[in-house]
């Protein structure tokens, strides 16, 4: 019959849960050792994840507009003066 040393297990609401299942057939008797893990390696919640800019979704007609603002290759200063000088 197969040992398990260290199987790794949550203690919740008065029960022990095994994070992985045996294979003993049912009624199996066994001993167990509990030996409580330090506070410090409890893995954290999983939280979701913020941008850092808000994301919505835009129509490719949108998008295609805002690609013909710069051309690929050009001449960096005379885009910004087209940009950004009104005369």
């Amino acid at each position: 019959m197969a040992a398990y040393p260290n199987l790794p297990a949550r203690y919740s609401k008065g029960t022990l849960k095994l994070r992985r299942r045996l294979r003993l057939p049912d009624g199996t008797d066994v001993r167990v050792t509990v030996i409580p893990v330090a506070a410090a390696s409890k893995r954290r919640k999983a939280t979701r994840r913020r941008y850092l800019h808000p994301n919505r979704t835009l129509p490719w007609a949108n998008l295609k507009q805002l690609s013909g603002i710069v051309s690929l290759g050009g001449d960096a200063l005379a885009d910004s003066e087209a940009l950004y000088d009104s005369d």
